[in-house]
């Protein structure tokens, strides 16, 4: 538990920024430094390390089957700005200790394991998360690097370019036959019940929808409210609607109105059109269908009401994606191998693991994040939950790494 806690206090203070937080960009000088001392760590453990040509961390430790896929364990080391010391950052020190603790006690899996530390995850930089994840899948591939531009118009492809780490060798990518990935649950659920990990059981869906009521504007002084046709009233309606949805799901679903624009905006004039996006996320992809039909039918119903129209802009749909059975039931059983209790939840942020699992199976485990905070710098896990959950990772690892094939 020690060395895991000292490293990821070591790498915490790599982008620590004025504000108490850290600061990490994707393929920023930070990122180069982060990965440069993780990779000094896994040579130290004697693991063989090097970076992609995508600017991943790659550590591995070889299995005795020198042809078989690898086993991947990891997380990203870029973090959003003014971030947390444990939001990625766990995953991949977890990742190098497992292979460390492997090696020191001479442990060679069949199939041999890799440390991945992947360069860009919130998507902070390029505005597209879990990119890192996408390039290496080659979702994205090379001929987009060009028209890939950050905020200042600098493209992925002069990014990629400029990125070096001295001394650490360009390597190839390893075929992969499964990935798991530890992380901290970034929400209040572990940290309410008292509870140290748990196997994560699906990454949820998200489902986002543009939605605009048309009314007619007036004067807000001379109007009946009888004859009113208040854009407004019928947004704030569906609002609340779309609240009790989600309440009624059973904590199956959540939703969340984030944006809400009333036009003309004066105080004196009756809102004319009001536009509003509506989030819904579920781990069960049947259920967020259901929620999407739901919301439809409110906001026709809400027009109808106040005398409005309404337009409907369905932009974003991102499927629910469970975890492989095999790899759950893994990691679940590696729960019961650390002296934890066998417990499963959703996850209901985003990971490296959700666009990996569009290529091969994939698994994660949780531990708690302190009274459910993260992306700040109040962001805090207990260190026997962070050992607690490496041990877990560790026992999953070897399960996959020595079991059949997947």
């Amino acid at each position: 538990m020690g060395r895991l806690w000292e490293r990821l206090h070591r790498l915490g203070r790599i982008g620590a920024d004025d504000h108490g937080g850290v600061t990490r960009p994707g393929f920023g000088s930070a990122h180069a430094e982060a990965l440069a001392l993780v990779a000094t760590w896994a040579r130290e453990a004697g693991l063989e390390t090097g970076r992609d040509d995508i600017g991943n961390l790659i550590a591995v430790l070889p299995g005795r089957d020198q042809d078989a896929p690898l086993i991947g364990l990891g997380s990203h080391l870029d973090s959003v700005p003014n971030g947390g010391r444990f939001d990625g950052a766990l995953g991949v020190v977890a990742a190098v200790e497992v292979l460390q603790t492997l090696r020191e006690h001479t442990v060679r899996p069949r199939r041999g394991l890799a440390a991945l530390g992947f360069a860009d995850e919130e998507g902070n930089t390029f505005g597209i998360g879990v990119m890192s994840a996408q390039l290496w899948t080659g979702e994205i591939g090379p001929e987009r690097y060009a028209s890939i531009v950050d905020g200042a118009g600098r493209s992925l492809e002069a990014h990629l370019r400029a990125f070096d780490v001295p001394g650490l060798p360009v390597v190839a990518r390893p075929a992969l036959a499964a990935y798991l990935e530890l992380h901290v649950e970034q929400g209040p659920v572990l940290d309410e019940a008292g509870a140290s990990a748990a196997a994560v059981e699906a990454i949820v869906g998200i489902s986002r929808t543009t939605v605009t009521f048309h009314g007619q504007a007036n004067h807000a002084g001379t109007t009946p409210m009888a004859l009113r046709r208040d854009a407004l009233w019928g947004a704030a309606e569906l609002a609340l609607a779309v609240r009790d949805l989600a309440n009624a799901s059973g904590e199956r679903a959540v939703a969340t109105v984030g944006v809400f624009e009333v036009s003309p905006g004066a105080t004196n004039v009756i809102p004319g059109r009001t536009r509003l996006r509506v989030e819904l996320r579920s781990p069960d992809e049947g259920r967020l269908a259901t929620l999407r039909d739901e919301v439809d039918a409110l906001v026709t119903t809400a027009a109808r009401r106040n005398g409005l129209s309404a337009t409907i802009d369905p932009w974003h749909h991102a499927p629910a994606v469970p975890m492989h059975p095999a790899v759950l039931r893994a990691t679940q059983d590696a729960l019961v191998t650390a002296g934890l209790p066998e417990r499963t939840m959703p996850s209901w942020a985003g990971h490296d693991a959700k666009v990996l699992a569009r290529r091969l199976p994939v698994g994660m485990l949780f531990v708690p994040s302190k009274g459910g905070l993260s992306h700040t710098p109040d962001e805090d896990t207990d260190p026997r939950h962070c050992a607690a959950g490496a041990q877990a990772l560790l026992h999953a690892a070897l399960r996959l790494a020595d079991g059949p094939t997947l």
